[in-house]
């Protein structure tokens, strides 16, 4: 049997600081002693990952630290055994070719998981600027770019209608690099969505679709000058995706 139960995982120190993270319930799995995992993951980081959140279920929430743990989502979805769809809050499309064969990246994730997740039908990416979104040439693959994003802030519900989502179960993977640096800090160039915008567009998302599964990142590097009111700003944001998980959780994976 598989915990269902939201999990926090800590490759860099960077929740410690965060008090949403304090809250009851939270399950920390230590990572930061796990080698060969930052922003690339080689086969040994890889099988040590896999292992930590094997008893685990994909079915919850998931914090996944920095962006340069982002493709932690690969292993996660890989638990999944039905047909879903993923959609992708993120500044990039992480959809790049491998540069080192045999080695999963930050940026190449998603594209790894089209040419090895059987189970995954359809791609939304929300977030990416429009230079980036017209490069994309793959019909399971669907972008809306941060420009159309930006013009439907005062209702994020109104662009999904036309997102292309097939009638099936979705997880959800937030970087919070798609926000602007008001509304949050990461080591990552940042795009310029508001955290509200955010907020609303899942909650809709949640509203229209079964959702089995969520994941976040987006901190800084704790070792990087990751100052208090970064801290605080990231933390607001994690809270307020915690609480939206929490609120409609009962109902979204079942």
């Amino acid at each position: 049997m598989t915990s269902c139960c939201p999990v926090i995982m800590d490759f860099t120190g960077a929740y410690r600081s965060q008090s949403f993270a304090c809250c009851e319930g939270f399950e920390w799995l230590d990572c930061g002693a796990i080698e060969g995992t930052d922003c690339y993951c080689d086969k040994d980081g890889e099988a040590a990952l896999r292992k930590l959140i094997a008893a685990f279920s994909p079915y919850g929430l998931h914090f996944l630290d920095s962006g340069n743990y982002h493709y932690v989502t690969k292993f996660w979805t890989d638990k999944i055994r039905e047909r879903f769809s993923l959609v992708l809050f993120d500044h990039h499309t992480d959809m790049q070719s491998a540069m080192f064969e045999g080695l999963l990246s930050c940026g190449g994730w998603v594209k790894d998981m089209l040419d090895t997740n059987p189970f995954l039908q359809k791609v939304l990416i929300i977030g990416v600027p429009e230079e980036e979104a017209v490069k994309v040439r793959s019909e399971r693959v669907y972008v809306i770019p941060e420009e159309t994003c930006s013009a439907a802030s005062s209702y994020a519900g109104r662009f999904l209608a036309d997102c292309q989502l097939p009638e099936l179960p979705i997880y959800v993977s937030v970087d919070k690099d798609v926000l602007s640096k008001e509304c949050a800090s990461t080591n990552w160039d940042q795009g310029n969505l508001a955290s509200d915008f955010l907020v609303d567009a899942i909650a809709c998302l949640m509203s229209r679709y079964r959702v089995i599964g969520m994941d976040v990142c987006g901190e800084p590097d704790a070792s990087g000058g990751f100052h208090a009111c970064n801290s605080n700003l990231n933390n607001t944001v994690n809270a307020r995706l915690a609480e939206l998980w929490k609120s409609n959780s009962p109902h979204l994976h079942l």
